[in-house]
């Protein structure tokens, strides 16, 4: 196997079958990817909207919610796929999202993400968001690099560590950060549009109302020293 799509969804009912339909519908072969849906203890119609996919995709429901790093890294624990994708439920792969990934991720040091098209609650595109391509080091002045244009070897999980499941947002700057800081990886722009993110009003962005950096940061200063303490 490829590539496992991970997609962690709460009361995601809204946009599910538009993402799920949009991983199904990828130019490459059906054979050579998995997708997986962790259910974190959604009390919508989200369950139902899965059993409409029978054996397409793999199913993990959770008895109540964890919060997406704690859904994202059981995806990762079950999955079979050389790469692992993240998609959140409310953005969509364009048809040729995986193939497009796959040509240029080559090493498997490196967190690689993409441009992508923002688009609207009816899934109208709203505006184009080009990644100007930053190193590694301006991660630590902003975040940068949309989790859903991501893709990342299994190889950099074995490395770092899965996502950190004590964070209720963040859990990708703080992966960002730990892995190209404490571990050396590599983060690298591939210069294509790969995903529809969406910009709604029920997005956890926007519930959340920003960041925690200073505790990220925190907690990365202190594995930094720890790491350089021990060589």
């Amino acid at each position: 196997m490829l590539v496992s799509v991970i997609i962690p969804v709460y009361n995601g009912e809204k946009y599910l079958n538009s993402c799920i339909d949009s991983v199904l519908n990828q130019t490459l072969e059906r054979g050579k990817y998995q997708v997986i849906v962790v259910n974190d203890g959604s009390s919508d119609g989200t369950r139902e909207i899965l059993k409409e996919y029978g054996n397409k995709i793999t199913i993990v429901t959770n008895s109540h919610n964890h919060g997406i790093a704690y859904t994202l890294n059981e995806g990762i624990g079950i999955a079979s796929g050389e790469w692992i994708k993240w998609l959140s439920a409310d953005d969509e792969m364009l048809p040729n999202c995986l193939e497009t990934l796959l040509k240029h991720a080559t090493d498997h040091n490196t967190i690689y993400y993409t441009h992508y098209h923002i688009i609207d609650a009816k899934g109208q595109r709203i505006r184009d968001f080009v990644e100007p391509g930053r190193p590694a080091s301006d991660l630590w002045a902003r975040y940068f690099g949309n989790g859903s244009s991501s893709i990342i070897h299994s190889d950099v999980f074995n490395k770092c560590g899965l996502f950190d499941d004590t964070l209720k947002f963040g859990e990708d700057y703080e992966f960002w950060l730990r892995a190209t800081m404490v571990y050396d990886v590599n983060i690298t722009l591939i210069p294509e549009f790969t995903v529809n993110y969406r910009n709604h009003p029920d997005q956890l962005t926007n519930k959340v109302g920003g960041g925690n950096d200073r505790i990220i940061k925190d907690k990365i200063k202190g594995q930094v020293a720890a790491r350089k303490t021990l060589t």
